[in-house]
């Protein structure tokens, strides 16, 4: 269940906690609600690189068959995707009525499941672009799909929008917001103070969530697939080093 926060208490909090309430010419509103988004759009995309799947949605379709020329592998493009996609963070294929999340590989590992005539039952897929992605191998059947994804969203801009906070987590957002505050001011003390407890409040955020993560920022998906699929995709595909 949302616990929603409007933009007009989150601005609120900031000017409170930066003891800047009153002080509108030098941060105006406007300044403030600029970063009160910035401040949710970078949290969401983090913590869901954390491994928490609160803001995540799906898009489903079917692969296409073979290798998007000229490549070693299909392009699964998802511009077209609605919500707009911010960024990819898990895919499952089904295959015998069964579905198996693909597993997450860096995009230099494009070329070890075989060429552009390699085909078979996709294992893995790899950040391409924004908007698309590698599927490894190819795929030799038109397979359905369902892709995990952090959606693009608007920002709150009239004093009674809402942000979802959860379960406090807005705390961060409006520290986060204070300390870009303090840089402007130029309050070293003050902005070391506020880094801390903002670091301490994505601490306890982080140890409420899923802590499962890749170095390369998306959610590092468990090769379930691979360990039941040893003798049925994989015969047809160059091994892996």
């Amino acid at each position: 269940m949302a616990r929603s926060v409007t933009l007009a208490v989150l601005r609120s909090d900031v000017s409170q906690q930066a003891d800047i309430v009153g002080a509108t010419l030098r941060h105006t509103p406007a300044s403030l609600n600029r970063l009160i988004n910035q401040a949710i759009q970078r949290f969401r995309e983090r913590i869901s690189a954390e491994g928490s799947a609160h803001f995540l949605t799906s898009s489903t379709g079917t692969f296409s068959v073979g290798a998007t020329s000229p490549y070693s592998f299909q392009t699964l493009d998802l511009s077209a995707v609605s919500p707009s996609l911010v960024r990819t963070f898990g895919i499952d294929v089904t295959l015998n009525s069964q579905s198996n999340s693909l597993l997450h590989v860096p995009f230099s590992a494009r070329c070890d499941y075989g060429g552009p005539s390699t085909t078979g039952v996709p294992v893995a897929w790899a950040h391409y672009q924004t908007n698309k992605v590698a599927i490894l191998p190819a795929p030799d059947s038109a397979y359905t799909y369902v892709v995990w994804y952090l959606p693009v969203l608007a920002d709150l801009s009239a004093d009674g929008d809402t942000y979802d906070g959860v379960a406090g987590w807005e705390d961060y957002i409006v520290w986060d917001v204070v300390k870009r505050a303090f840089v402007r001011d130029q309050f070293p003390q003050a902005y070391a103070l506020a880094s801390a407890y903002a670091d301490e409040r994505w601490a306890e955020i982080v140890r409420m969530t899923a802590r499962v993560t890749h170095a390369g920022g998306a959610v590092v998906a468990r090769d379930t697939m691979g360990a039941r699929m040893r003798g049925v995709g994989r015969s047809r595909l160059l091994p892996p080093p």
